[in-house]
Parts: C-alpha cells; structure tokens; sequence
C-alpha cells in the first residue's frame, strides 16, 4: 500500500462546468486541501466559453480554441470527471440525482449549470424543427453546423428566409456574422433580426445602439422592432407588432435569442427561485436557507441586486466562491461578499475582426476603432482560456508531472489510522461493506439459492443438466476517475469471456480494491462501483452472487463469471476453413487513448467514443454469430488485435492455416493516429509486439502497424464466416447495432501471418 496516500474524507461536487465552477476547480487543486475529494459533473464534455463563441462561428477560432475540454482539465488537474445530466438535488440529504445512473453523495457543492433561451410555443413538431435554441451554446453549434451544410447546399431560386429572435448582444451578434457568411459564400439567403423592444443589446448606450443600428443597415438585415414571436408555425413564424397586428411570415429556419429561462429541476427539487425559476442566492453566492449549497453564474438570481445575464459575472464570481467553498470546509475565515459592479462592459463582435463597445458607463474603450478593440476582446479571451486549458504537447514528453502542490490544510484527523496491513488484514469493516451492499437492489433469480446478502462462504447456483458451465476472471487498475462507469466496462469486459466462447453469463463475483479514505466515501465509492456493475450484470441476465473488499493504493477491480453454453453452440478459438472472412466487431485504440488521456493529452471527445464502444456489449454480437457458420472466435482485450488473431492460430493443431490482415480495413477511433505519430502507446503494447515478433516479417512493427499491438479493454470480437455468409453476416450485425462491424482480412491456406 502506498502509505503517502492522503485518505479521503469528504467531498466537494461541482454541478455544471460553466466559468465560475472552472475557477473553482483550478484553485483548489493548485493550493489544495488534504482530503478533500472534488467531483465535476456535466452532460457535456467541452464547456464554451461564452465570450469566443461569436468568432467560433465566424471562424476566426477553431472548437479547440473556446471550449474548456473539462475531461481533460480534470485528468490534468488530478480530479474526478462525471459525464452525465443532471435532474435534481437532495439538500436535506446531500444527494444529487443524474439521470439513468445512481445518485451522487456531497459534502458541500457548487451549482453553475447555465441557462436556456424561454421558448417559443410551437403548433407542431414539424415546425419545433425549424427552431434553433441560443442556449445551450453546445446544442446550438451542432444544429448552427447543420444550418450553414444546408445553406450552402441550397440551389434553389427562392431567398431563404432566416430570423433571428432577440436583440440582446448574443442576437446581435449571430444575426450579423450569419449575414456575412451569407454573403461571403454567395448564399441564396436574407436575415431578419426581430426583438420586442425599442433597443439593441441595452437602452442606456445610445451610442453604440446607432453603430450596431448602422451596422445592421450596412448588412441589409431587416430589423422587426418591438414586435413581439408569439408561436412557430408550419408555414412560419406568428409575429405581433406593436400595434397590436398578428400576421404570420415564413422563415427556412429561425434561431431564438430571447429571455433566458432556468433549468426546471431547479423548482422541481424544492430549492428557493424567483418568479423566472432561477436560484436565489445571498450576498455569499449560498443558496437561501442552505449552508453547503452555493450558486453562480447566469443560473441564479442574486437577492441583493438583480444582475444581468453576462458571462463576466460567473468569471468574476469564481475567485470569492472558491474562498467561501475553502472557509466552509476549514472553517479558518469568514465567508466573503460578492460585490458586482454596476455596469458591465460588452465587447460586441460585429464580424471582421472588428467589435463595438457596450457599456451602461463612459468608457475610454469606446474611442478605440472596431479593429484595435476586436484584438483587446481576442487578447483577453485567449488569455483567460489558456488558464484553464490542459497542456498539449506536440511530442510525447519522456516525462509529465502532474502532482498538484502538497496541501497546506487538510481534512484528515491527526488521529487518523492508515491500513497498513497486506493479506485479509486490509480488508473493509464488515459494517462498511454492508451499509453499501444493503443499498443495492438485487434482482432475485430462481438459479440461485445463496447469494450476495446470504453471508455463505460460497454462492450456490443451480444450472440446468444438460449445459456446460463457463467460467472466467478479468481484473485491472481503475483507468477512468467515474467509479460508475468503472463497474459498467469492467463488468461488459470479463463478461465478453463468455461471449466469445456463445455462452450465456449466469452469475458474477466482485472483488473491490478502494483507495484510503474514510468509511463514509468508502461506502460511498462501493456503492458507485457496485451500481455500475448489477446495472450491466442486470442487463446481461446474470446474477451478482458474491465478493471481496480491501484496502490499497488505489481503486482496483476484479470480477468472476460464471455461464453455461450448451454442448453444440461452443465457440472456439480455432480457425478450421481457408478463404473464410476474418471480421471485427470493435474499433481499435482504447490502449492508446487512455495511455495519453493518463497524461491529459486526449481531447475529451475521443476518449467519450472510446467509453461509448467499450460499454457496448459484445451479448448482440455473439447472438448474431450464432445463425451463421463460425468457425474461430475470440474477444480482443490486453495482446492486442494480432496477438488474440495469433491464439487462434496456435489453437489450430494441424498448422496448416494463416491469416492476412488489411491493415487498412481495421476500424480505428479518429485520432489515434495523430497519438501515435506523437509517440503515445500503451505500456504492453510494445511486449505485445515482441511476443509475435518471430512470426512476423521484419518490415511488420509497433511503430509502422501500431494498431495491430495496442491492447484493448472491453474489445470487440473476431471471427471468421464462410466468404458466401459474410455480406448477411455484416448486414444483420448493423441491424442490431453493432454499427463497426466490419471485414479485415481472410484465412489464408498458408501457416503464416501477412499484413498488407
């Protein structure tokens, strides 16, 4: 055990990456305090920095450039990363719900989750699809990537018609760079700007209401003062003026910048809210009536003094909120005030590269031209972002030190006891483990007579008599800071054993290695871990029957299977007919990807893909196989592509077959090339290669096919079929969903291995 390790004894939970909550998360692991814990929960794995939106979408930035990539951040940084939408929140109990997964438990947490545009009332779906939310920014870059293929693909001779709804800065903004992409590109296509006030942006600046005035003039986009978008039709959009006159006018697409609104859990969970449904917080950014609940950013509504929705607010809230968060959990000082100032300062992008000041005040930056001021804006935007990105590296560094400064407070008692024992002697209190267990709901299952809460030595399973029973054990380092989603691949990983081999997973046995903390997180972690696993073990039809506990030097994950296949359904590893298609299930790249997302070097994306492939079940595929003729099975895991492809031939005893392999028929994740072209590789990878380098030919290495050595978790399966099976083979995986299947090579009556 690594008896430096400083245990766990509580837990701050960030809700939402938005600027505040970003802040937060940096200071605290710069200037940390021991044995505290920080978890960041998004749905989203890159957070948009408001303020370069505008310039994305003109292209002066790539997507890079203005999102915080917070996989990313928090692996650099040493914290937890939970992807996942938040529905609600317990504050008596200090539990946070997310959706489709177990709740989150939290000492103190921190609430900065955004806001959305109020909507426009729809008359039906039909004509919801035409509608293009400003908020969240995330959703809304996807559908504006979708509007700007559509119109440059248009060819018709009708102008398209497009509105902008809402004149606040955002609006603005968007109606003027879509207008001059539009005319840049030569599109067939107008842009209306349609608000329900009198004004742009804000009524006091009358200056800069006549340059963006002017501006919009200049662009020949048509401005609806107050008029007011009352419902989206089919045919259009239903608009009110301010005489009171309703008419309908028709628009290709109309994208809504209007009053924001709140996320609705936030009334659902009880917590205090204004009319509007945001967040009341008190002059300490805590939410009113709770003292371990704090709120910043565009989500609340600070009682002291109203605020503006601006993303300036949440930048400037982040210094005093990590303050107040650091005294609630030390108690060495007093909570700070938030003292916003009166007006706030807009640099309005207006394309170019230029920009227009808007302040309620003089400002001396108004009498900069829109050029100077449009580099101001770009300085101190890349500034602020480069605080809180992850370092790239154009090669992979000999060496990456990611320890964060020793904490000069700390959570843990003096008198605080490390598990230093080894053997039975490290195991967890059996209170411990109860209180975690007793919280799951295990389904009941007819083939088990003792099971998990039954306290035996051993499960006692009935089977049927005429099956053959599988067994298997798979164990490894937890490689991802989600406890959850540990257990899920974890669990989809040693079932696949039994897969490749046509069975049906029966029962499950669980072995847990957690980390030193106290016995409140290690019940809490239990019960992360474990929920990931019966979530998966449940969908998979089999049983959790039993396990084992113990503390270490970090979490580790062990899991037994147990299945049964019946006598003529087996699926061996042996290739038995020359000319049959070799084909793969999976794509390649997991080893390489968490390799260099171990040194915060794998944009956040690419490791979401990898996740979402490993938590596939290879169930569908092996169900599949089974109405075709198989003839050689295996799940690629830890030797790689070549070195599970090589087992099925040493199987085959009469060494008279081969296999040739594509190299470029091999499905890989996007990405992985530039990882290894960088020098990033999985520390097997390399032994991989060595342990088949006598059956290669010498122009076959790491470096040249690395694809071939990288080592998989929770990999797909490789199989052969007879080449008349293989199209209806392919077609019927892609039916149910194995969507990567795919041909990579053949038997070959030649006993070699050949790479092309």
């Amino acid at each position: 055990m690594n008896k430096n390790s400083t245990p766990i004894v509580s837990d701050l939970v960030l809700l939402g990456g938005g600027h505040a909550n970003i802040q937060v998360l940096k200071m605290l692991a710069m200037n940390p305090i021991g044995g505290l814990r920080i978890t960041l929960i998004s749905d989203q794995t890159h957070s948009p920095y408001s303020g370069m939106i505008p310039g994305y979408l003109a292209g002066y930035y790539s997507y890079e450039d203005c999102h915080f990539d917070l996989r990313r951040i928090c692996e650099e940084l040493g914290q937890r990363f939970i992807k996942a939408k938040i529905t609600g929140i317990d504050p008596l109990l200090k539990k946070i719900q997310l959706e489709n997964r177990p709740e989150i438990s939290y000492d103190c947490a921190s609430i900065n989750v955004g806001i959305e545009p109020e909507s426009i009332e729809n008359s039906s779906p039909e004509a919801a699809l035409k509608l293009i939310p400003l908020k969240p920014i995330s959703r809304f870059i996807a559908h504006w990537d979708r509007l700007i293929a559509d119109l440059n693909a248009y060819k018709g001779s009708d102008m398209l018609q497009i509105a902008v709804v809402g004149a606040g800065a955002s609006g603005v903004e968007i109606s003027i760079i879509l207008k001059m992409l539009i005319d840049q590109n030569q599109w067939n296509a107008e842009v209306s700007l349609i608000h329900r006030h009198e004004f742009l942006v804000s009524a006091k600046d009358h200056s800069a209401q006549r340059r963006l005035s002017n501006t919009l003039k200049n662009l020949d986009i048509s401005v609806f003062k107050n008029t007011q978008a009352l419902k989206k039709q089919e045919k259009g959009l239903l608009l009110k003026d301010e005489q009171g006159r309703v008419q309908t006018k028709d628009f290709f697409r109309v994208l809504t910048a209007t009053q924001a609104a709140a996320p609705h859990w936030f009334k659902h969970a009880g917590l205090p809210t204004n009319p509007n449904g945001f967040l009341k917080v008190t002059e300490k950014l805590l939410v009113e009536n709770e003292t371990a609940l704090f709120a910043a950013g565009d989500c609340i509504h600070f009682s002291p003094s109203p605020l503006k929705k601006a993303g300036v607010y949440a930048v400037r809230q982040g210094m005093l909120l990590e303050h107040n968060i650091r005294a609630f959990f030390t108690g060495k000082s007093a909570l700070k005030t938030f003292h916003p100032k009166k007006n706030v300062l807009s640099l309005i992008t207006i394309g170019e590269r230029q920009a227009l000041v808007h302040q309620d005040s003089a400002s001396i930056l108004r009498w900069m031209w829109p050029s100077l001021l449009w580099t101001v804006k770009d300085g101190i935007d890349r500034r602020f972002m480069k605080r809180f990105q992850a370092r790239t590296f154009t090669r992979k560094p000999q060496q990456v030190d990611k320890l964060m400064p020793a904490p000069k407070t700390t959570l843990v008692p003096e008198d605080w006891e490390s598990n230093t024992c080894g053997g039975c002697g490290s195991k967890l209190a059996a209170s411990t483990l109860m209180l975690s267990l007793n919280k799951l709901d295990i389904p009941d299952d007819d083939a088990v007579s003792l099971g998990v809460k039954d306290g035996e030595d051993c499960a006692l399973t009935r089977f049927s008599e005429h099956r053959l029973c599988l067994q298997s054990i798979d164990q490894f380092r937890s490689f991802i800071s989600d406890p959850y989603l540990l257990g899920q691949i974890a669990t989809q990983h040693a079932l696949s054993d039994i897969y490749a081999m046509g069975g049906v997973a029966k029962t499950a046995q669980v072995g847990l290695t957690l980390g030193a903390a106290n016995k409140k997180i290690h019940q809490e972690d239990i019960f992360q871990v474990m929920s990931g696993v019966l979530d998966i073990l449940s969908n998979s039809g089999a049983s959790l029957v039993g396990g084992h506990t113990g503390e270490g030097a970090e979490l580790a994950i062990a899991i037994a299977v147990q299945g049964e296949v019946a006598p003529d359904q087996v699926l061996r590893k042996q290739l038995t007919q020359s000319g049959n298609s070799l084909i793969l299930t999976k794509p390649i790249g997991t080893g390489v990807i968490f390799a260099a997302n171990m040194l915060a070097q794998a944009n956040g994306k690419l490791v979401d893909e990898a996740l979402s492939s490993m938590l596939q079940s290879n169930k569908t595929a092996m169900e599949v196989l089974k109405c075709f003729d198989v003839s050689g099975c295996t799940d690629i895991t830890g030797f790689g592509l070549l070195g599970h492809a090589f087992e099925m031939l040493r199987i085959n005893s009469a060494g008279t077959l081969g296999i040739k392999i594509d190299y470029k028929a091999i499905p890989v994740f996007d990405g992985i090339g530039e990882l290894f072209a960088k020098g990033y590789y999985a520390s097997i990878a390399h032994k991989n290669y060595e342990s088949l380098s006598s059956a290669l030919s010498s122009e076959v290495s790491n470096q040249q096919f690395p694809a071939l050595f990288d080592p998989q978790t929770s990999g797909g399966l490789l199989f052969s079929v007879p080449t008349h099976q293989t199209e209806e083979c392919l077609k019927t995986l892609h039916q149910q969903g194995v969507a990567k299947a795919c041909v990579i090579g053949e038997v070959i009556d030649q006993n070699k291995i050949i790479i092309i």
